[in-house]
């Protein structure tokens, strides 16, 4: 029998649906320390001229610790306006900063960002990663969400991530 999507993954909130008009977002942090990959998945609406940027950082603790930028290689997804299909995106360098503006100032649609664990720098004691959402300038709801792959521990629904 093929096992459910929670007895191996975890799901925790980036941030409960905002405007992001308001203020810049910091994103909650979510313990990859448990976890082979994290999938940061924004959701947005429809805008007109919103910026759209992203940032990832690590840290070494769920709360407080040490904190700097996580810049990483993987590619990215979106789904925009009326597509369909996600549409890949293969970066040249590595990056920390995702400005999407180009994509979503307008339209709503989805971003899905990757992150894998050997990205972190572990040697360092960051076992922690989080997205902070700039403040988008102009009137556009979000809400993300972090889904860790391959958990350690099994069944995941019962892991504190």
């Amino acid at each position: 029998m093929e096992s459910l999507l929670l007895e191996k993954n975890q799901i925790k909130a980036v941030m409960a649906p905002v405007d992001l008009n308001t203020a810049a977002v910091t994103g909650a942090r979510i313990n990859l320390g448990k976890a082979d990959k994290c999938a940061i998945v924004i959701s947005m609406g429809a805008s007109v001229a919103a910026t759209v940027e992203f940032t990832l950082k690590q840290h070494t603790a769920a709360s407080g610790g040490s904190s700097k930028v996580l810049s990483v290689m993987n590619p990215y997804f979106h789904k925009a306006g009326a597509a369909t299909v996600f549409t890949k995106v293969e970066p040249t360098v590595a990056a920390s900063v995702y400005d999407l503006s180009s994509i979503f100032a307008a339209d709503a649609g989805i971003a899905v960002l990757e992150v894998k664990g050997e990205d972190l720098d572990v040697d360092g004691g960051y076992a922690y990663v989080s997205v902070d959402i700039a403040h988008s300038a102009a009137a556009k709801i979000g809400c993300g969400m972090y889904i860790l792959n391959d958990m350690r521990f099994l069944p995941a629904y019962n892991e504190v991530v």
